[in-house]
């Protein structure tokens, strides 16, 4: 007996190594299971295998050979439990803070089958990073916009983490690391309206009918699974802010996502938990007293939740982008009584970098698509990749999603979608915080217009400005009736040497279409 489920396992795991994800029926084989077989596999039949196991696997061309050789693939054979005389002398994962359970302690690849991985990998990648397929130049200078950089009278660093339009005032407001709020008046120079102390760092903001605000703070910006991360409530009591923990314990949350999922005529809240090794989608339902947590994704890498009735059943679901290992956008469909089905609608491998999405109907046919910027670049392969940038995915109708559209762009990161110009379609605005600082023109900042045709026409900006641009938003912020753009400013310098220079937190573009 025991022989035939042998024979029966090698037959899975063959077939898996083999066929295409769309047609795989079987669950992947664990590690342990891959581990404990005898394996007469070539060395792309163990990649689909050992790392189909935890994640899609990236093709060998996603990477040049050095960075597969010396940063990816050692870690990757660490993570299994595999540890070579090379590695002795060096640091172990727990000696830098890596949590237990990140790196096995059992061996779960044999040396002969990780050798055969690891060549397969450096026979077939590049020498250097692939260059960016052709694509339309940009134009130099964002046509229909006044562009310009509000200084204030003050030596204070550029390290804004949030950016928010207040709707009904057109306030703009603004988070930094530096664990403050400012309300700026964007009517009359941007001037202070207010300041406001946190307790940590803010990331996102919603505001409630009677003038309170929830607060979403983030912890620990730089890579860590601490939590320290809160949902906090600010009022005002007379002329002073007071404030409560609502929710805490999150790890390293960047979205704050609000709506009534339960139907019981409270909000709840989705909050993506990005963490670093650990971290989680969560969505917090409403009960009597307290909050009742439901783990929609015990993953890291949770970046966005958008409320949304995906299947028209009547209810809310989730819809979310997942990065890090499991990189995709998935849904969770409300079943009812606090149950959440998942289903992913797109999967990208975990080199992608995905940092942003949106779901709009951007071809105007009926149908919500898929809008992804992929550039994060902060992790073990810090090189230009010719995949990252903007892709559209076309909705058939039936919530099925294909690529129509992509524009290469180096660490795209931010992204907002109106219909700038007026014009009856949707535009794009897309920044980049990890961008090829030495391409020209400089690609951190591009302004995608749609033109008659459904195409986009690209734009980057003429002025003399530079800037580290992490976050950005849009909104009527001057109270002229058309959308603005405000970008925020993270410089390093600041950060790690100080700031020296009057502060400047912002880039401004003034939306002037008649």
């Amino acid at each position: 007996m025991r022989s035939i489920l042998l024979f029966v396992s090698l037959g899975v795991v063959f077939l898996y190594s083999c066929s295409p994800i769309s047609e795989r029926k079987q669950p992947p084989p664990t590690l342990e299971q891959l581990a404990s077989s005898d394996l007469n596999l070539n060395g792309e039949q163990l990649a689909n295998a050992y790392c189909g196991a935890c994640h899609l696997k990236p093709g060998p061309e996603l990477l040049d050979r050095t960075t597969w050789a010396e940063k990816v693939l050692p870690d990757m054979r660490k993570r299994m439990g595999l540890i070579l005389p090379e590695d002795f002398g060096q640091d172990l994962p727990e000696d830098s803070g890596v949590p237990p359970g990140v790196y096995s302690k059992a061996q779960l690849i044999k040396r002969n089958d990780w050798e055969k991985i690891l060549a397969y990998y450096l026979e077939n990648s590049p020498d250097s990073p692939l260059p960016q397929a052709e694509k339309a130049e940009p134009v130099i200078g964002i046509p229909g916009f006044k562009v310009s950089q509000p200084v204030f009278n003050t030596i204070k660093g550029n390290l804004t983490t949030m950016l928010k339009i207040h709707e009904e005032t057109g306030n703009l407001w603004l988070g930094d690391r530096l664990k403050m709020i400012y309300v700026l008046d964007a009517k009359n120079g941007f001037r202070i309206l207010d300041s406001i102390p946190t307790d940590i760092a803010p990331v996102d903001i919603t505001w409630n009918e009677n003038g309170s605000f929830d607060l979403l703070n983030m912890g620990r910006m730089d890579p860590s699974n601490d939590t320290v991360g809160m949902v906090s409530g600010f009022w005002h009591d007379g002329q002073e802010w007071k404030s409560e923990e609502i929710i805490s314990d999150l790890i390293r949350p960047v979205n704050l996502a609000v709506a009534d999922w339960n139907g019981d005529g409270k909000p709840d809240r989705v909050i993506s938990q990005f963490g670093n090794h650990f971290g989680k989608m969560s969505i917090y339902l409403s009960g009597s007293e307290n909050y009742e947590e439901v783990i929609l994704s015990a993953q890291p890498g949770a970046r966005r939740a958008i409320a949304v009735d995906f299947d028209r059943d009547g209810d809310l679901d989730v819809l979310g982008l997942m990065t890090q290992a499991q990189e995709g956008v998935y849904v969770w469909l409300n079943e009812g009584g606090g149950k959440f089905k998942e289903k992913a609608l797109l999967r990208f491998h975990p080199a992608f970098g995905a940092s942003d999405f949106r779901f709009m109907d951007l071809d105007n046919d009926g149908h919500k698509d898929l809008i992804v910027v992929n550039g994060d670049n902060a992790d073990l392969s810090q090189i230009p990749k010719n995949y990252h940038g903007i892709h559209v995915y076309k909705n058939n109708g039936k919530n099925e999603f294909e690529e129509s559209w992509f524009y290469p762009m180096f660490g795209a990161s931010g992204l907002e979608i109106a219909d700038f110009d007026r014009d009856g379609d949707l535009d794009l605005f897309v920044l980049s915080f990890f961008p090829d600082n030495g391409q020209r023109p400089k690609e951190n900042l591009v302004y995608f217009r749609q033109n008659d045709s459904g195409d986009f026409d690209p734009f980057v900006l003429g002025e003399s400005i530079d800037g580290n641009w992490l976050t950005m938003t849009s909104g009527d912020v001057d109270g002229d009736g058309d959308i603005d753009v405000v970008v925020g400013s993270f410089d390093f310098n600041d950060l790690y040497k100080g700031a020296n220079e009057p502060w400047k937190p912002i880039l401004f573009l003034e939306n002037k279409m008649d």
